[in-house]
């Protein structure tokens, strides 16, 4: 099974969707994978993304992005997801 794939019901939970619920699977996946990527891009590497870490970074991104808003809203991600991205590239990046 793939990271995003063993990740979806974690994110699911964290978005309160019923893990039965499919209707946004696909979105959530994209979301999943876009965080795995920065992640990479930081210089971990593909053993490490099974850790509770990445994880919650993986959360944090997805809880940030999850659904469309059209009030002209820029989504953000928190100062402390940066921070945890950092601290996770120097104690686990290459």
């Amino acid at each position: 099974m793939s990271a995003s794939a063993n990740l979806l019901p974690l994110v699911k939970k964290s978005l309160l969707i019923p893990e039965a619920e499919t209707f946004a699977d696909l979105e959530i996946i994209a979301l999943i994978d876009s965080a795995l990527a920065l992640v990479k891009s930081t210089g971990v590497g593909d053993a490490s993304l099974e850790s509770k870490e990445v994880s919650t970074l993986v959360v944090i991104y997805a809880k940030t992005f999850f659904g469309f808003h059209n009030d002209g809203s820029v989504k953000e991600l928190p100062q402390a997801f940066y921070f945890l991205l950092k601290q996770l590239a120097l104690s686990k990046g290459s």
